[in-house]
């Protein structure tokens, strides 16, 4: 393993505190988003991301302690209002450090609504599954992964759904979490 899959593994280990049942945000849900997956999208915006990439479009989540907490069960109550939606996408700060919550709102969105799901993240599939736990379940449990740090000078704004060109789209089979196509 090399040196900075280690680091990115103690990061990914490195979670939001967050009281059990709830979600740290950096601000309000949204719905009937076309930018951040296929079809029209709820997006979560996550709060917390340790990885602090150069030229990233939303510095003011990195902080782990700023924003605000959701009860799950809040998210969900906001998230059923929205009508005509066809997935779920976490986006951020780094969804990962806060995986549990994040699987638990996509498991109750996927059976509650019918939505697939999707998230971004700066960390690799391959970190991800090396630091197992609540972070490897959370994977299983999406359609697609965006998955790779934001790299300012690989920035590309031709690309579907990713910011730079090392970013990779990662089409997933739920529950076992094996990558099905790369984008």
């Amino acid at each position: 393993m090399k040196d900075w899959d280690k680091i990115a593994i103690a990061k990914i280990k490195k979670t939001v505190e967050a009281p059990e049942g709830f979600i740290r945000l950096s601000g309000p849900l949204e719905h009937d988003n076309i930018v951040n997956g296929d079809g029209l999208r709820a997006v979560i915006w996550t709060q917390g991301c340790p990885n602090n990439c150069p030229g990233c479009q939303n510095p003011e989540t990195w902080d782990y302690e700023a924003g605000f907490l959701a009860s799950i069960d809040e998210v969900m109550e906001r998230l059923a209002k929205f009508r005509g939606q066809t997935g779920l996408t976490f986006c951020g700060g780094e969804p990962f450090v806060q995986a549990k919550a994040c699987k638990e709102i996509a498991d109750r969105a996927r059976k509650e609504f019918g939505w697939d799901i999707w998230s971004f993240s700066g960390f690799t599939y391959e970190q991800i599954k090396q630091a197992g736990g609540e972070a490897w379940e959370f994977l299983k449990s999406l359609d697609a992964l965006i998955d790779g740090p934001f790299i300012l000078a690989q920035k590309d704004l031709t690309l579907k759904f990713r910011g730079s060109k090392n970013q990779r789209l990662l089409r997933l089979e739920r529950k076992s979490g094996k990558i099905i196509s790369i984008e």
